[in-house]
C-alpha cells in the first residue's frame, strides 16, 4: 500500500512537471522578464469558431487597461481565458490570437504576456511588433548609446540618418520618438536622461531634413527588453546595453532597424497603459 502511494504521489508529480513545461513557451525569468519570446503557431488555437477563425474580438478598450503588476484574475476579466494549452501548474506566460480590422482589412496580432514567480504580469509582446502599422512604414531602428550617455555612438547615427532617408522618402506626416534606459539608477533620472535622449534622435532627424512633426518622449525604465540576472559591475552595464535605447514610430509603423523582421515587441493595435507601476523596469 505504502509503495503504491509513493508510486502515484511520484506519477503525480511527473505529471504537474510535465503539464507546466509544456504550457511554457518561453524562457520566462523569476521577474518575469522574456529575452526570446517564441509564440505558438494560430493554427493551433483552442480558441477557434468551426475552423474558419481562429481567436477573438476582443473589447480593445479593456485590452488598454493591461498594466504590470495584474494578476491572473483580472486579466481573465478584462481580456479571457489564454487560447492555447497553457496548463494547469507552473504557467507563466499567457498567449492570445487576437483579430481586428485596419482600413476594412481583417488582421490578426497575437499577444503575449509574461508572469513573475507570483504570477503578476510583467512583460508584454505584441507579434510581429508593430503588426498595426502600415507597411510602408515597418522598418525598425535600435540606437545605442553609451552607458549613462545622451550621446548617439557612430553607429547611433549611421542608424538615425538612414531611418531619416526612409522617412523622407515615405512621406510621414507624424513621427514619434521614444527614449528609453536600463534599469540601474533612480526613476527621475533616467526619466530625464530618456528625455534627453529622445530629443537629441529628434535633433538628428531635423538635421537630416525630416519635415515631418515629431514628438519627444522619454519613458525612462519602461518596457525593458533585456534582464541580465546575476551580473554586476561592468558586465550587468554590457548586458543592459539593449535596453537603453530610443524607439521610432511614423503614422503607427515601428521604425526597426533589421528590414523585414518579425520580431515580438511592445507596438500593436492598442497601446497599452502606461502608468508608474508599469515603468518599472534605463
Amino acid at each position: 500500500m505504502k509503495k503504491t502511494t509513493v508510486f502515484r504521489g511520484l506519477l503525480l508529480s511527473s505529471v504537474a512537471i510535465a503539464v507546466a513545461a509544456c504550457g511554457n513557451l518561453s524562457k520566462v525569468s523569476d521577474e518575469g522578464f522574456i529575452e526570446n519570446p517564441v509564440f505558438p503557431k494560430i493554427s493551433e488555437s483552442e480558441f477557434n469558431h468551426d475552423g474558419s477563425q481562429f481567436g477573438s474580438w476582443p473589447n480593445w478598450e479593456n485590452v488598454r487597461q493591461i498594466e504590470r503588476g495584474m494578476n491572473k484574475d483580472q486579466l481573465y476579466y478584462l481580456i479571457g481565458r489564454p487560447h492555447f494549452e497553457e496548463g494547469l501548474y507552473g504557467v507563466r506566460e499567457w498567449d492570445y490570437v487576437f483579430n481586428y480590422r485596419e482600413n476594412g482589412v481583417h488582421k490578426i496580432c497575437q499577444f503575449k504576456i509574461g508572469f513573475d514567480k507570483n504570477m503578476n504580469a510583467q512583460s508584454f509582446f505584441w507579434y510581429p511588433n508593430g503588426c498595426n502599422g502600415n507597411a510602408s512604414f515597418n522598418l525598425s531602428g535600435d540606437f545605442l548609446f553609451d552607458f549613462d550617455k545622451d550621446t548617439l555612438t557612430t553607429k547611433g547615427k549611421e542608424v538615425v540618418d538612414n531611418v531619416a532617408v526612409q522617412l523622407k522618402s515615405s512621406g510621414a506626416q507624424q513621427v514619434k520618438v521614444a527614449g528609453y534606459t536600463d534599469r540601474l539608477g533612480s526613476e527621475a533620472y533616467n526619466l530625464n536622461l530618456s528625455n534627453r535622449r529622445a530629443n537629441i534622435v529628434k535633433e538628428r532627424l531635423i538635421q537630416q531634413g525630416v519635415t515631418a512633426q515629431i514628438e519627444a518622449v522619454g519613458y525612462g525604465k519602461a518596457n525593458q527588453v533585456k534582464a541580465c540576472e546575476g551580473l554586476k559591475g561592468q558586465a550587468e552595464k554590457d548586458c543592459l546595453r539593449p535596453n537603453r535605447r530610443v524607439e521610432i514610430s511614423a503614422n503607427g509603423g515601428l521604425v526597426k532597424q533589421s528590414e523585414g523582421s518579425n520580431v515580438a515587441g511592445p507596438n500593436g493595435p492598442a497601446p497599452l497603459y502606461q502608468t508608474p507601476a508599469y515603468n518599472s523596469g534605463k
